[in-house]
């Protein structure tokens, strides 16, 4: 069980729930800026842990630092003021969900980070984003209008509406990630990848980032198109999905990506299989293109002859089908 664990580690939010799920049972046991103060410090070891020696950045880990922590700073810096007497456990639920909704809303700003940090981006954790989200804001809306009701519940009905729910709402997530899991190593294709890569006039924009397939273990950046996204969905939405990213990193409202191929990695071990979607992203003029760092476009003798620089696998794999769409689009693509 162990062995599954780590090597799925990607994929369990287990590792970010588990001090979460622990700081709000605590706070109905111990003194609230202390059970804050040591949940903070968790929070914060294990993503610096997994930053650094697994060159990973676990969102849920990230989510407990900045929410544990920001409620942790209020109770500290400022008493009772922002987090009156009774409340720890709402607010903290509120903090929490206000950095999942950032996550939904706006997924580029944790995917920026693992590529400035150059961490692995093979997941999003968006699904239980989700369900924090939804859950915690209509457990947070019951509790307004309760708060107005006198005499609705019991004591203890009221105490558990208020600090049970809390609990049961990332137990639930964590739960959902593990049958996720399960699911996942039956079918293989829950998680898809999407790859995106610019072209122009029969060339490629090649960017560094690190390898997601976890064999570069030092870190060290390798040469690859310019987009890759875990997608996690079914395989006839991510044209939109790959739509939507376009727009990010092309000025142009007037192209698309192209789908140009659909296919499965075949590593020694099957049980790491995952689907992948190909798109070009074929631009009239460079700067079309938005400033990026690190990238530039090449051509494909030059990444066929060099053997200095290191390509990701993935891209070497892919490169006929890539030269033959580019080419393609050179010779015929004012006629679309």
């Amino acid at each position: 069980m162990m062995k599954l664990i780590l090597k799925y580690r990607n994929k369990i939010v287990s590792l970010g729930l588990l001090p979460i799920i622990a700081t709000l049972i605590c706070l109905h046991f111990f003194q609230n800026t202390i059970v804050l103060g040591i949940g903070f410090a968790v929070c914060v070891g294990l993503l610096l842990y997994g930053i650094i020696r697994l060159k990973d950045l676990n969102f849920f880990l990230l989510l407990g630092s900045v929410g544990i922590g920001a409620c942790f700073a209020l109770r500290l810096f400022t008493g009772y003021e922002f987090v009156p007497l009774g409340s720890i456990t709402p607010i903290l639920e509120l903090l929490l969900l206000i950095v999942a909704f950032i996550h939904i809303t706006a997924p580029e700003v944790y995917k920026e980070l693992q590529e400035r940090l150059h961490l692995r981006n093979c997941f999003s954790f968006v699904l239980e984003a989700k369900t924090i989200v939804i859950l915690s804001a209509l457990h947070l809306t019951i509790l307004l209008f309760v708060d107005h009701i006198d005499h609705l519940f019991s004591e203890d009905g009221s105490f558990f509406l208020m600090y049970g729910i809390p609990v049961i709402i990332y137990i639930l997530c964590l739960v959902i990630n593990v049958v996720g899991i399960h699911l996942a190593l039956q079918e293989n294709f829950r998680y898809s990848l999407v790859r995106i890569a610019v072209v122009h006039d029969g060339k490629i924009y090649l960017k560094q980032r690190n390898d997601c397939t976890g064999n570069d273990t030092e870190g060290t950046p390798v040469w690859d198109i310019a987009v890759e996204s875990p997608f996690e969905g079914p395989l006839d939405k991510s044209n939109e999905y790959a739509a939507r990213i376009a727009k990010k990193i092309c000025t142009s409202k007037h192209i698309s990506p192209r789908l140009i191929l659909r296919y499965t990695t075949t590593p020694s071990d099957a049980d790491t299989r995952q689907r992948v979607s190909l798109y070009i992203l074929p631009l009239q003029d460079k700067d079309e293109l938005r400033k990026a760092t690190e990238g530039r476009f090449f051509s494909f003798d030059e990444i066929n002859e060099t053997a200095v620089r290191r390509y990701n696998p993935a891209l070497l794999s892919e490169l006929d089908a890539l030269q033959m769409a580019a080419e393609m689009w050179q010779t015929f693509g004012s006629a679309d």
